[in-house]
């Protein structure tokens, strides 16, 4: 749906609405068009029940406004007192169509509200609850949502195990757009592979206003943008790095990332992690110190096939006198790492475009590793080759990419045989184009097109744990429009892999800050004191009230 004609089914609902309480609104005592004024009328839906008018407010919401009409329209049966929980049941399962049933056909004398007789059927609680819900589903959408880092792309700097909050105020508040949502709910019922939507109808792209643009290096929460069969709202939750704006032109030059032209600098709190070749002498890796030094862990096959992962640190081939892994490790701790007096050889893993390009004395597991394996290689998988095709257009690698110019809104780029991988996706799937292609030339909604203009900007998105992250090397850009939020604060943080029971809480990451600049701090100890000092106060308060 585009913007108009979202207005116009919200006031054909609105509409149907009115027609749905048209006796009940003139049971007491108003004329027949106030009930048939699309959003007016359920102003007057609110003075029949005598509730506030905040509630209209509350009523044309997405999703929020789907709860608040049942109670409007089980308070409109209240104050005729033929409400029921059967009859709120029908009426909703028939969309509303039994409302309108009971209204035509029952005898109508309007009593008002009567608070007593709505607590008999209803109960104090339900009520309490109900309005929670409808609270917790208002905040959770335009405000804060909590999430967690269910995926190790982003260690150091975001971590497995880490809670956050994350504001849908930076960037300005998303309007839902799936209306038909059931609240507190994403894309499915929990513990079922049952939808919690209906995307039959869909509202366009809209935001409140913003505190701040995307800024260079943000994390950022987005909607996965290639879950084509969910709606955009509706498709899962990622958090990765913004390393690229609309505009910027972006390179990967052995690992480094380039932003036109210059390295980009990331944030004291983000630390970068790259997978490591490393050898030791006799000695091999001691599990147990290898987490309690650089919290690398470090799991055995059967821990492998227990938690269904594979670690940080992998043993991969071993000899009388040495020991070789895979070890992901960060920047911040790969000197420390190094300077080990078992560790005889670190080498970095740098996936080259060239095979030939890769040093002829490197140890001969490492040799293997680079010819063997596909992730290490020039790959299908890379954006913007076609998946599983044998011709690899763009040879590029997680190592060494681009360059790659992000699209910004409003700006045209010419369509050529060579570059319209890059943009097909933007322009069938992103912005809801048809493309044929016929030779060399290109025909966008049935017209012949040399140049196309984009609607929105992208963003091009990374992890922190570079050879750990499927981010936009492999999926490409993500658009404006799946931009969720800015994750600020970790309110707890929780290590699944600590060996010990007193080391599960990570306590300098708990009520600290998610990003920026600065030592890593934790306000967990001097907000336990307020707490304490609050308790004090409120409990010393109390006893001289009571002397």
């Amino acid at each position: 749906m585009n913007l108009t004609e979202t207005i116009i089914f919200l006031i054909a609902l609105y509409f149907y609405y009115g027609l749905l309480a048209l006796r009940f609104i003139q049971g007491a005592g108003y004329k027949a068009w106030q009930a048939l004024v699309p959003f007016y009328n359920i102003y007057i839906m609110t003075k029949v029940i005598d509730r506030p008018w905040w509630f209209v407010i509350l009523a044309i919401l997405p999703v929020v406004g789907n709860i608040i009409m049942v109670v409007i329209f089980y308070e409109l049966l209240h104050v005729y007192r033929i409400a029921s929980t059967k009859n709120t049941i029908l009426g909703v399962i028939t969309l509303g169509l039994y409302f309108g049933y009971l209204a035509f056909t029952s005898k109508l004398k309007y009593e008002g509200r009567d608070k007593v007789e709505i607590r008999k059927h209803i109960g104090e609680g339900f009520s309490s609850i109900v309005f929670a819900i409808v609270a917790a589903t208002l905040i959770r959408a335009f405000t804060f949502e909590a999430f967690t880092i269910p995926t190790p792309s982003m260690e150091k700097s975001l971590m497995v195990g880490d809670f956050l909050f994350v504001s849908k105020l930076q960037y300005g508040s998303r309007l839902p757009m799936t209306p038909f949502s059931l609240p507190l709910m994403h894309n499915k019922i929990p513990f079922t592979n049952v939808k919690a939507f209906s995307d039959k109808i869909q509202f366009p792209f809209l935001r409140l206003p913003k505190i701040t643009d995307v800024e260079r290096n943000d994390p950022v929460v987005f909607n996965y943008p290639m879950e084509d069969e969910y709606p955009i709202d509706k498709r899962e939750h990622y958090v990765k790095r913004c390393v690229g704006l609309p505009g910027d032109t972006l390179k990967i030059v052995d690992r480094e990332i380039y932003i036109n032209g210059q390295i980009n600098q990331l944030p004291d709190l983000a630390d970068r992690q790259f997978e490591y070749f490393v050898r030791t002498n006799n000695t091999p890796l001691n599990p147990i110190m290898v987490k309690d030094r650089f919290d690398i862990n470090m799991l055995t096959e059967g821990e492998q096939r227990e938690k269904q992962e594979r670690g940080a640190a992998s043993l991969i081939n071993r000899g009388p006198d040495f020991h070789e892994y895979i070890v992901t490790i960060s920047d911040s701790q790969i000197e420390e790492f190094k300077a080990m007096p078992n560790v005889v050889e670190v080498e970095v893993i740098n996936s080259e475009i060239n095979l030939q390009d890769y040093p002829s004395d490197i140890a001969p597991t490492l040799y293997q590793i680079y010819h063997s394996y596909t992730p290490y290689q020039v790959n299908s998988e890379i954006f913007p080759n076609p998946a599983n095709s044998k011709n690899i257009l763009f040879k590029w690698t997680r190592d060494n990419y681009g360059p790659i110019v992000l699209p910004k809104a409003g700006a045209s780029v010419e369509l050529t045989v060579n570059n319209i991988h890059l943009y097909r996706r933007i322009i069938e799937v992103y912005e809801g184009n048809t493309l044929k292609q016929e030779g060399n030339n290109f025909i966008i909604n049935g017209e012949a097109a040399t140049h196309y203009t984009f609607k929105q900007g992208y963003y091009w998105m990374m992890g922190d744990n570079r050879h750990n992250s499927l981010d936009s090397r492999y999926w490409g850009f993500v658009p404006e429009d799946h931009i969720v939020g800015k994750p600020v604060f970790i309110w707890m943080s929780y290590d699944k892999f600590a060996r010990t029971s007193g080391d599960k809480i990570r306590t300098d990451r708990v009520f600290s800050l998610a990003g920026g600049d600065g030592e890593r701090k934790s306000y967990f100890w001097p907000f336990l004191v307020l707490v304490a000092i609050g308790y004090g106060v409120n409990f010393w308060l109390k006893k001289k009230k009571a002397a």
